[in-house]
């Protein structure tokens, strides 16, 4: 018999000899059966699979579907209930496969199924925006963010990365105020750690665009001094200082202050949010300080990256001349590396205020 009918078979043996719906080998039978069936292009053989094994999971914690009458006592998932797996893999084939309403119906499922996953609605907030539904989204992000509580700061800064992408930007502070408060109120304090860090970040930029320097020069510093002091922190330490020069820049037209926190960033990593943006920035910095030879030396620098990251190929930092371009630094003896990490994914989704926004507030930045 072929491979994929004795897969199946596999999974009814499963289902039999245990009585019960927590065999270790029928969950990954079971996703292992749809990617094989999506992997022969029968996308209606993967759905049912995925609707089937759902329904053996609802049906042993007495979830009832939409529309039925039949009122059960719910039982609770379990702490690191991996059945959330197939909902999430089966949500994700629907989006890429089906209709708006089957992905729908499938992320509905799964907020059922799994009340306290704020992930999930996330996700589905995200899907809603996919097809421009922005007040489910709006609705959905809220609810996330009401399921994290104090726990986790990312449902807010994702609510709010969204209101700043619709331009609105006060809507997006009262969020990040809102997640902020919550996060000061947990049993654990204001807990220091990467995302009340990339939190305050966001709100820095909110208050940069709102025309509040001041406010956002404060948040940009708490948002440094959530982050983790050792090596560990390195990566994100990188980001907020790049992000920082260039707050300094264009919104304070400060270049030395500027300067000083592209230099700090690249001690930390030589492409901070993951391109060479900051050596470009350093080369305008160096442009209106009129050191020609400076700016000359970074917009090589951001080429010499550019090349050998379409290359594919180790990057072997030159040591000597960075040396050179930091000199009389107290950083200089530190070691620079360009991470492979792919956390700073997140950056891309800030929306800077443009080169021309805020030019006239020259107060004196305190860093």
């Amino acid at each position: 018999i072929g491979f994929g009918r004795a897969l199946r078979w596999a999974i009814i043996a499963c289902i039999l000899k245990d009585g019960k719906l927590g065999h270790s080998n029928l969950l990954p039978l079971k996703l292992g059966l749809a990617e094989l069936e999506l992997s022969e292009g029968n996308l209606d053989g993967a759905r049912e699979i995925y609707n089937e094994a759902v329904d053996i999971y609802e049906r042993s914690r007495g979830i009832a579907r939409a529309g039925t009458a039949t009122k059960r006592r719910v039982k609770p998932a379990q702490l690191g209930d991996k059945w959330i797996n197939v909902y999430k893999s089966w949500s994700k084939f629907e989006e890429q496969y089906g209709s708006y309403d089957d992905a729908n119906n499938v992320y509905s499922r799964n907020a059922s199924a799994f009340p306290n996953d704020w992930e999930g609605l996330v996700r589905w907030a995200r899907f809603q925006c996919k097809y421009e539904r922005h007040d489910r989204a709006r609705n959905l992000f809220e609810l996330a963010c009401n399921r994290a509580g104090s726990k986790d700061a990312r449902p807010y800064r994702q609510y709010a990365e969204f209101e700043m992408a619709a331009g609105k930007y006060k809507n997006a502070r009262s969020i990040l105020f809102c997640g902020a408060q919550s996060l000061s109120e947990s049993s654990n304090g204001s807990k220091q750690d990467d995302q009340s860090a990339r939190l305050y970040h966001a709100w820095a930029i909110v208050e940069w665009h709102l025309e509040n320097p001041d406010r956002a020069e404060i948040l940009f510093d708490h948002s440094l001094r959530q982050i983790d002091s050792e090596n560990g922190g390195s990566e994100q330490r990188a980001v907020v200082l790049y992000s920082i020069a260039r707050f300094l820049f264009h919104a304070r037209s400060d270049c030395n202050l500027a300067q000083h926190c592209i230099c700090l960033a690249l001690t930390e990593n030589l492409t901070p949010a993951g391109d060479t943006g900051i050596w470009t920035l350093w080369a305008k910095v160096a442009d209106k300080m009129s050191n020609k030879d400076l700016e000359s030396q970074c917009l090589n620098q951001a080429e010499e990256l550019k090349k050998e990251e379409h290359a594919n190929v180790p990057f072997d930092v030159n040591t000597l001349a960075m040396h050179r371009m930091l000199r009389r630094a107290p950083w200089q003896h530190k070691i620079t590396t360009r991470s492979e990490s792919q956390n700073n994914s997140w950056y891309k989704g800030i929306s800077f205020p443009s080169s021309s926004a805020m030019q006239g507030h020259k107060t004196t930045a305190q860093f």
